[in-house]
């Protein structure tokens, strides 16, 4: 796990990333706390990356690509940090001669957790129709919607046969062809939705570019190459502007983060509303029995009932958005839009610290930890860091190589 923060105010941005990084599974995890995921991306340009998820695409190190575009494309310089997200992005599609065997792991990442629930609806179902409405239900990842069942039987012959395979060894004589036709559907399906694997890889660009007055941030994540398209999509944006001086944008493990700024933890929030929800409800439905006339009046009322306590929760939940806004959200804003660029990179260390501390406190792994590095992009003065692994103590302002 991962944790990094990005503060933008109209005269700067700080970014701060954690180095703890975990590698492997089960009896065979090793822990890092040297990892770089904060970088320059132009020795002349003021634009900064950093990197989360998944350290690789396509079995390539991000640390590798990033540097290389560095010294092959740094140079350049972009109007605005969305183009220079799209010109690193299509260098990284282009980095290497990705192999069949490549993309084939890339779509076998986002398949294989499926295998266990193809298995029990073949043999519950004796169907996998179920299965493909659920997946169907999901939200198509951007870059992969176009892609059709022809062609991903075409892009991934081996990819089915092996869970043919497999199906065959637990179903027997049931994976008749229809049974074929709806497993290849249903590959096809989760290969273009949009679905979080750990193969999934996070970036986030931010700085200057040459049109641009303030700070400007993207935020895109990759599945890799599937079928040889370029599986990436915009997550989050922040432009700062007149009207929107300061921005917070926390990102991985973020929950820590958000409870700080907006004063109350997202999944305590979750649950508090989920829980008021079904007292309103279980109240209504006391009520409805004790007064409903008929199976007809009691369907209509249940209905109603169910609809007016979803009107409650949204209307509590606006009072509370408006509370958080007025009480922490917007006092925290006021104050980070008129904060020099040091104390900005001292406010985004903090926020990754307390991350750790959190994080060391509670049980199960400590996924976040190690130094924090830290750095500090302005318009005039470019990427500066103020704290790295390389050394102990901050350096006010000191203009360091890239890497």
């Amino acid at each position: 796990m991962t944790a990094e923060v990005a503060l933008l105010n109209k005269q700067a941005t700080a970014l701060a990333a954690d180095s703890k990084a975990t590698f492997g599974s089960g009896m065979t995890v090793k822990t890092y706390d040297s990892v770089d995921k904060l970088f320059a991306l132009s020795r002349n340009h003021p634009v900064g990356v950093m990197i989360y998820g998944n350290a690789e695409f396509m079995r390539v190190p991000w640390e590798v690509i990033i540097k290389e575009y560095r010294e092959r494309h740094g140079a350049r310089s972009h109007a605005t940090v969305q183009a220079w997200a799209d010109d690193f992005f299509a260098f990284a599609g282009k980095f290497h001669d990705y192999s069949k065997r490549d993309m084939e792991l890339a779509a076998l990442t986002k398949t294989a957790p499926f295998l266990k629930a193809i298995e029990a609806c073949a043999l519950v179902n004796r169907s996998l129709e179920p299965l493909i409405r659920d997946v169907a239900a999901r939200a198509p990842h951007p870059a992969l919607a176009d892609i059709t069942e022809a062609e991903f039987v075409r892009a991934y012959p081996g990819l089915i046969e092996r869970f043919e395979d497999i199906l065959r060894s637990h179903i027997g004589d049931k994976l008749d062809k229809a049974m074929r036709d709806q497993l290849r559907t249903l590959l096809h399906r989760i290969t273009i939705a949009d679905i979080e694997t750990v193969a999934r890889s996070g970036v986030v660009i931010s700085g200057f570019g040459e049109r641009e007055t303030f700070p400007a941030l993207v935020n895109m994540e990759s599945d890799g190459v599937i079928a040889g398209r370029l599986a990436v999509s915009k997550r989050t944006t922040s432009e700062i502007t007149v009207d929107h001086p300061s921005d917070v944008l926390p990102f991985a493990v973020r929950n820590v983060m958000i409870s700080l700024v907006h004063g109350v933890d997202p999944a305590f929030l979750d649950y508090a509303l989920t829980v008021f929800r079904d007292l309103i409800r279980a109240n209504g439905e006391r009520v409805i029995e004790e007064l409903a006339r008929g199976e007809e009046q009691r369907a209509r009322m249940y209905a109603e009932n169910i609809g007016m306590s979803d009107d409650f929760i949204r209307v509590f939940l606006d009072y509370l958005r408006d509370y958080i806004h007025d009480m922490h959200l917007g006092p925290f804003a006021a104050t980070l839009q008129g904060m020099p660029p040091d104390e900005m990179a001292w406010l985004a260390e903090s926020l990754v610290h307390l991350t750790s501390v959190k994080m060391r406190m509670s049980l199960g792994p400590e996924g976040v930890g190690g130094p924090v590095d830290v750095a500090v992009i302005t318009r005039r003065e470019g990427f500066k860091w103020i704290k790295r692994k390389a050394d102990d103590g901050f350096h006010p302002g000191r203009d360091e190589e890239a890497d």
